[in-house]
C-alpha cells in the first residue's frame, strides 16, 4: 500500500488568504487536481487531518469537512482506524489503467436531429422586453386592474391548507374548469362539461399536445394558408403533411382542400377571426366543415384566440357550439384577454379524452402554476373577467377607430387598410412594390412593430402586407407613431 504523501507532498500548494475564493474551497480544488493527475495514486493514504491543517496554517475542521466532501463524491475513502485514502477506479493520469479526462481545446461539435433543424427554422418568434406599437396579440396593459388582480393572486397564496404551492390538479383546477365552462355557456353557446376541459400554459401548449396525442408520422393537416405560425410549425416538426389551404371571403376554402389535398386527419382552423386576416366563416361553411370531418373521420381544432372582441353586434357561437358529432378541440387562451405571462389557456376536448391529455400535459410539463389558476377562477367568479371583457371591448374599438382614421389621413399613398369589426389588429395592404419583410425590418429600427404578412403563409404571398396590432397601443400615441410609420415608408418607396 502506497505511504501517506505527508506534508513534503503537498509542498507547492498554499493557501491564499486574500483572495476571495474560500479556504475551503482552495484545498478542495487542489486535492481533487492532485487527485486526478496521478499525483495522488489510488489507494494511497492522505495526510491526518491534524498532520495538513498545521502544515497549511488552517483548521482541522475546514480539513475534516473537505475530506468528507471528497469521500462524499467518491474521489476518496474513509477506513475507520485506519485514515482517509484515495479511491480506485478513478481514471487518472499516471497510475497504470488510469486516465483523466483531456481538456479539449474547444466546445465539441454537435450535430442537430432533424428534429431540432426544424425547430431552429421557425418564424414562430416572441419579441421580449419593451412593447412598441403596433406588435400584434398584445392586450391593453396599461389598463389592466392590476390591484383587483393581485388580491385575488395573494388570496391564493394565503389558502389555508397550502395547496397552491404544490403541483396543482392532473386536469387543471377543477374551479377554473367550472368557470371556463360557465363563460362559454354564456358567451360562446357552447354546452361544455368541465370535465372536458384540460388547463394549459396557454394556446400553444394545446396544439402541442393535441398533436402529440393525435398526430401520426405522415398523417394530413388541413391548414389555414395564411394562419398561425406556431401551431402550423409543431405539426410539422410533429411529422404532419401540413397542407395549406386558402382562405376565401367565407373562410377556409374547403373545395380546394378536398381537391388538392390528402383526406385530413386534423383540420386547423381560426373561424371566428382568421388568423391572420380577420375573416369571418359564413354559416354555410362552418356546416360543410363540420359535416366533412364527421363524414371523414377527420378532427378540427378551433383555435378562437380573440372572439371576445367584437365591435359590431354580439360575438358569434363557436363552431364548437354547431359540433353534434364531438369532432372539434375548442382552444382558448386568457394572453389576449388578461395578459400574456399569466400562462393560462384551455383545450375542450370530447369525451373519453380527458385524462389522456391531462397526463400528457404532466409528461411534457405542466406549466401553469396553480396558485394563478385559483386567482383566474375567482376573477371569474365574481364577475370580474366579464367586467374586463367589456371594458376593453370600448377600449379596443376605440383605439381600433383612431388608428383607422390616422392611417387614412396620413399613410393612404402607402397602405390600403382592410376593414375589420373584431379582434386586436388590422390588415395593411402595401402599396408601391415595398415588400412586407423589408417594410416590416424598417419600421422596427424605427421603433414601430408590425408583422409581415407573409411570415404567416406557405409560401410566397400574393400581395404584401403588415398586421397592425392596435390593441396595445393608447390612443394619444397612435397619431404620432403612424406619422413616424409615414415617413419610413416614403423613405422604402424613394429608396425603391
Amino acid at each position: 500500500m502506497p505511504k501517506s504523501p505527508g506534508g513534503a507532498l503537498l509542498h507547492g500548494f498554499s493557501i491564499d488568504r486574500e483572495a476571495p475564493v474560500p479556504i475551503y474551497r482552495q484545498l478542495d480544488a487542489a486535492l481533487r487536481k492532485l487527485i486526478l493527475n496521478g499525483t495522488l495514486l489510488p489507494a494511497q493514504k492522505l495526510p491526518s487531518t491534524r498532520e495538513l491543517a498545521q502544515d497549511l496554517g488552517v483548521s482541522r475542521i475546514t480539513v475534516k469537512s473537505v475530506y468528507e466532501q471528497l469521500v462524499a463524491e467518491g474521489y476518496a475513502e474513509a477506513r475507520t482506524g485506519a485514515g482517509t485514502f484515495v479511491s480506485h477506479g478513478l481514471e487518472t493520469d499516471s497510475a497504470p489503467n488510469y486516465r483523466a479526462p483531456r481538456r479539449r481545446s474547444q466546445t465539441p461539435a454537435v450535430e442537430p436531429t432533424a428534429r431540432a433543424r426544424e425547430i431552429m427554422a421557425t418564424r414562430a418568434t416572441v419579441r421580449h422586453g419593451v412593447i412598441d406599437g403596433f406588435r400584434p396579440g398584445v392586450p391593453a396593459l396599461d389598463l389592466f386592474p392590476v390591484k383587483v388582480w393581485n388580491k385575488y393572486f395573494n388570496d391564493a397564496m394565503m389558502v389555508e391548507d397550502r395547496r397552491n404551492l404544490g403541483y396543482g390538479q392532473t386536469h387543471g383546477s377543477a374551479d377554473l374548469r367550472a368557470a371556463i365552462s360557465r363563460h362559454l355557456r354564456d358567451a360562446r353557446g357552447m354546452q361544455v362539461d368541465a370535465s372536458q376541459i384540460i388547463i394549459t400554459s396557454g394556446a400553444q401548449q394545446a396544439f402541442v399536445l393535441i398533436a402529440f396525442v393525435l398526430l401520426r408520422q405522415g398523417d394530413t393537416v388541413w391548414y389555414e394558408n395564411p394562419g398561425h405560425i406556431a401551431g402550423r410549425d409543431v405539426m410539422r416538426i410533429m411529422g404532419a403533411n401540413v397542407a395549406p389551404v386558402p382562405i376565401d371571403r367565407e373562410g377556409m376554402d374547403i373545395d380546394h382542400a378536398i381537391a388538392r389535398h390528402p383526406k385530413p386527419a386534423v383540420i386547423f382552423t381560426t373561424p371566428s377571426h382568421q388568423q391572420p386576416l380577420g375573416t369571418t366563416m359564413s354559416l354555410v361553411r362552418r356546416l360543410s366543415l363540420l359535416n366533412y370531418a364527421q363524414e371523414n373521420g377527420a378532427w378540427i381544432i378551433e383555435d378562437d384566440y380573440d372572439s371576445e372582441f367584437r365591435y359590431r353586434g354580439r360575438p358569434l357561437p363557436a363552431l364548437s357550439a354547431l359540433d353534434t358529432d364531438r369532432r372539434v378541440f375548442y382552444v382558448g387562451t386568457f394572453s389576449k384577454s388578461m395578459f400574456a405571462s399569466i400562462r393560462l389557456g384551455y383545450v375542450v376536448v370530447p369525451p373519453g379524452l380527458a385524462d389522456t391529455f391531462a397526463k400528457a400535459r404532466s409528461l411534457l410539463g405542466q406549466n401553469s402554476a396553480a396558485m394563478v389558476e385559483h386567482a383566474m377562477a375567482r376573477f371569474m367568479e365574481e364577475g370580474r373577467f366579464v367586467e374586463h371583457i367589456r371594458k376593453m371591448r370600448r377600449v379596443y374599438r376605440d383605439r381600433r377607430n383612431v388608428l383607422q382614421d390616422c392611417l387614412t389621413r396620413d399613410c393612404a399613398d402607402h397602405l390600403e387598410l382592410q376593414p375589420t369589426d373584431a379582434g386586436m389588429h388590422m390588415l395593411a395592404w402595401l402599396k408601391g412594390g415595398i415588400d412586407d419583410q423589408t417594410a416590416h425590418s424598417a419600421l422596427l429600427d424605427a421603433g414601430i412593430e408590425s408583422l409581415p404578412l407573409s411570415v404567416y403563409a406557405t409560401g410566397p404571398i400574393e400581395h404584401p402586407a403588415l398586421v397592425l396590432g392596435f390593441s396595445g397601443v393608447s390612443e394619444n400615441r397612435i397619431p404620432k407613431l403612424v406619422r413616424r410609420m409615414s415617413g419610413v415608408l416614403e423613405g422604402l418607396r424613394h429608396s425603391g
